[in-house]
């Protein structure tokens, strides 16, 4: 393998000191059997790294590893540093310095030792001097009454190697009376060579939300509601906290108090007292402009956006705590009072109860440092991001059609606008106040605000990552090395695993673990935050739809996949397969007497009826339509992640049941533009599979029967399709969005024109005829800056490149000539089917199963 260079570049001005990094790298198939014939240099130096496998390519070799070091790097300046092959094999790694007994766990650090004590949210740091502090997560009910955290079991290890150690406690929040309010999942992420704990907290309602009407509003029976989360450290002695509000900032002035509170209640900006901000009463729950500083007696310092530091020096010992995100998931604070320390990740100050919606998460972090030679402030609030050449993913073929250094187009152009446009996505973000915990992350849904009066406030209206710009934010990342495109990427998949998926067992399958959709179209969200529909709202942009829940035309994961991969967030990693055993149960059901009579009768009673009347049934089980790509798609990423050959085989099931070489396209009624245009959405899918496909040279049967399939539409398409907006009579509302549609076309004919060779001229004229009109057109819009315009033309990117990465397209093995069998429903197939469902509706029947689903379908407990 080529080495591959990590670049790494200090750009506030503060040095680091054995600062944490970390990132995922991708190799070439057969790079690298395992992660011990890879090594980090500086130079001629080798790095402590520690290296974990997070993909395989077929032949076992590694396609993705991700990389945890330490580094220095002086202020101002920079670093190259190269992952290499060795010539022989590394010897395993040592095996870290902790211990496992009945007191609980305790891990040796070069600055000391951390205790995590059995089956408590409770850990101990002890230094050389024997001087001791103690940090315990706690949690008050609404009352203000504290609450017991009880453990699953003991802290378990779940990584470990030269640069850190992580442990896992899992459990449950109890109110006194014994009542579950939430669960909890803690990581304590520890660096051996320096000290450092960084620690993530999640707080999580695994109830559902009672939806009455499919309406979403907070206040919900389901929600649980609790005063403060906090985490106090109880120090050795009382001493003088040295404070400083801006510590990413190294001329922000520096207190020194024996007792403050620092408590950002809102985000310090222009937009602060937002309707983004009103709590389950309708109230804005801001009570004033950013951040105080007080002690007990006077406020000492006020300002907008807080990134605090908080040393202490004492005898023997030595701590400092920062929050990432501090400001952005207000409110938050940090304070202290006698010889305890507190940092409220939820906050007492607040105006009033944290309400946790059913199925509702969040994770929180801090960093906690007993060693005063750290660059805590910097790692906490302008952490270092390694970047890779883009020649590095081409040549790993990570993203399909992808490559490096391309002539940028008009195209590049209007992406570009997301980062320095005037109104990039960082800006869009102050427009609604697009901040606090529940909301920092996501995107303002600004194309929402497009029919509204001139002067008019701009409705709160949340994206929940529609088109998954979670994906084009990863792409863009990896083509231009902007840490922007990073920043956005890392926000939005934090915010989608926590908030956007609906977390919970107890609903109904089709919506346990689903996307929740965007805010309703050019309407206001309201009181149903990001859960789309509201009870303040009596109409909906669907016509005879004021509610629902998560669906299948509402669902990406292809972005969760790729945030994964560049940084080994596990919550993604998960957050993948719930949303693909979702849409399986969402398409496939999961059981049971009534969920297969409902099911008989929307499916084959339909069918049954139109033969009697000598009508022609298709054998399609799936819509043609972007809810069977999205299924498609997300089933490909759990089949990538996975490795399991079980998930391939259920997508090329469905393919199977979508569509035919032999099919007769008219009766589709494509140009039904308002009600069939994301049949685009799942021919991509088919072109992403065919790619996949062939990367890994897996050139069988059905591989040629998709292949034809797909190539029988395109060619329809060559002849057939128009410009959406060339009739606009047939939209409801005609704006650019539709042309940003349209570039979905032409990409789809650059994709076409790789597999037909006889027609591939033909299909690149019309695809980049399509490219430069629609682009030419989006670049003159007053619409060009829209969300959802710039989120379409990041998704679809790629094909356009005449010399892009992809996987040879021959196919060695396929056959001249195929003989294929109509896709026309047989009355021996149709009885076969409401045969075989009934036969799943008696083996699968049990009372319990038959209860809860009716339960949960009539809005009863």
């Amino acid at each position: 393998m080529e080495k591959t260079a990590i670049r790494l570049d200090e750009t506030i001005g503060i040095a680091r000191n054995m600062e944490p990094v970390s990132l995922g790298i991708p190799l070439p198939q057969g790079a690298a059997q395992s992660t011990h014939q890879l090594a980090l240099m500086d130079g001629q130096q080798p790095v402590n790294v520690q290296l974990t496998p997070l993909a395989h390519w077929p032949d076992g070799s590694v396609r993705w590893v991700h990389a945890s070091f330490l580094v220095s790097l002086g202020a101002g300046s920079d670093k190259e540093l190269v992952l290499a092959r060795l010539e022989r094999p590394s010897p395993a790694e040592h095996t870290p310095a902790f211990n496992q007994t009945i007191d609980g766990l305790e891990v040796q650090t070069s600055a000391g030792c951390v205790h995590l004590e059995p089956d408590t949210l409770t850990w101990h740091f002890s230094n050389a001097g024997g001087e001791s502090t103690q940090s315990t997560v706690t949690l008050r009910d609404e009352t203000g009454v504290p609450c017991t955290a009880k453990a699953e079991s003991t802290w378990k290890i779940t990584q470990k190697g030269p640069v850190f150690v992580a442990a896992h406690l899992k459990g449950q929040w109890q109110k006194q009376n014994k009542e579950p309010l939430a669960r909890f999942d803690c990581e304590l992420r520890i660096f051996l060579e320096t000290g450092l704990v960084q620690v993530e907290l999640t707080t999580h309602n695994p109830e559902r939300a009672k939806h009455s009407g499919g309406l979403w509003d907070l206040g919900d029976p389901g929600s649980v509601y609790f005063r403060e989360l906090a985490v106090e450290t109880t120090l050795p002695a009382e001493c003088l906290a040295q404070v400083t509000p801006q510590a990413a900032d190294i001329t922000s002035e520096v207190f020194h108090l024996p007792e403050f509170n620092l408590y950002q209640d809102s985000s310090g900006g222009e937009n602060w007292q937002s309707r983004n901000h009103i709590d389950r009463n309708g109230e804005v729950s801001t009570q004033f402009c950013g951040y105080r500083l007080s002690s007990p007696d006077r406020l000492v310092h006020e300002g907008k956006r807080a990134d605090p530091l908080v040393s202490l020096d004492y005898d023997g010992g030595h701590l400092a705590l920062a929050v990432p995100d501090f400001w952005q998931n207000f409110p938050t604070s940090v304070r202290k009072e006698g010889n305890t320390l507190t940092i409220g990740l939820f906050p007492k100050d607040a105006k009033s109860a944290y309400e946790l919606q059913g199925g509702e998460q969040k994770t929180l972090r801090f960093l906690m440092d007993h060693n005063s030679g750290n660059s805590i402030p910097a790692t906490a609030y302008a952490p270092l991001v390694p970047v890779l050449t883009p020649e590095c993913y081409e040549q790993a073929d990570v993203f399909p059609w992808f490559k490096a250094n391309a002539q940028p187009g008009v195209i590049d152009e209007l992406i570009a606008g997301g980062l320095d446009g005037d109104s990039d996505f960082f800006a869009k973000r102050e427009v609604i106040d697009e901040f606090g915990w529940r909301n920092f992350g996501d995107i303002f849904a600004d194309h929402e605000s497009l029919y509204q009066a001139e002067g008019e406030p701009p409705f709160i209206s949340h994206y929940n990552n529609q088109y998954d710009p979670l994906y084009g934010f990863a792409r863009q990342f990896a083509l231009t090395g902007d840490k922007r495109w990073f920043r956005l990427m890392d926000d939005l998949a934090r915010h989608v695993t926590d908030i956007d998926i609906y977390h919970t067992e107890k609903d109904r399958d089709e919506y346990n673990n689903g996307l929740f959709w965007h805010t309703d179209h050019y309407l206001d969200a309201y009181t149903a935050t990001h859960r789309t529909f509201s009870r303040f709202n009596d109409s909906s942009s669907t016509p005879g739809q004021t509610g629902g829940g998560p669906a299948e035309e509402h669902c990406y994961s292809t972005g969760l996949l790729y945030h994964h991969y560049l940084t080994g967030n596990e919550k993604s990693r998960q957050a993948v397969f719930e949303l693909a055993r979702w849409m399986t149960a969402l398409h496939e059901g999961q059981g049971g007497f009534l969920e297969q009579m409902l099911a008989l009768k929307k499916r084959e009673v339909p069918a049954l009826k139109k033969m009697i009347r000598g009508e022609t049934v298709s054998t399609h089980r799936y819509g043609f339509n972007r809810g069977t790509g999205n299924y498609l798609n997300t089933l490909l990423d759990a089949w990538v992640l996975d490795e399991k050959e079980s998930w391939l085989k259920q997508a090329e099931a469905v393919i199977r049941k979508t569509i035919h070489p032999l099919d007769v396209i008219e009766n589709r009624d494509l140009l039904d533009v308002e009600n069939r245009w994301s049949y685009l959405v799942l021919l991509a899918a088919l072109f992403r599979y065919l790619y996949l496909k062939r990367q890994i040279g897996s050139y069988d049967e059905q591989y040629n029967y998709t292949k034809e399939a797909v190539l029988r539409y395109t060619q329809w398409m060559l002849g057939n399709e128009r410009p959406f907006m060339e009739d606009k009579s047939q939209l409801e509302f005609p704006n650019d969005t539709w042309v940003a549609q349209d570039v979905r076309k032409a990409m789809l004919m650059f994709q076409a024109s790789e597999l037909d060779h006889e027609n591939a001229e033909q299909y690149r004229k019309q695809g980049q005829k399509w490219l430069k009109e629609h682009t030419e057109t989006l670049k003159h819009s007053k619409e060009r800056h829209f969300s959802r315009i710039l989120i379409i033309l990041m998704q679809n990117y790629g094909p356009q490149l005449p010399a892009s990465s992809s996987p040879s397209t021959n196919s060695p093995a396929a056959p001249a000539q195929h003989h294929w069998t109509p896709p026309v429903l047989t009355w021996r197939l149709l009885f076969s089917r409401i045969g075989g469902r009934a036969f799943r509706a008696l083996i699968t029947f049990r009372p319990s199963r038959e209860k809860s689903w009716l339960n949960t379908r009539l809005d009863r407990h």
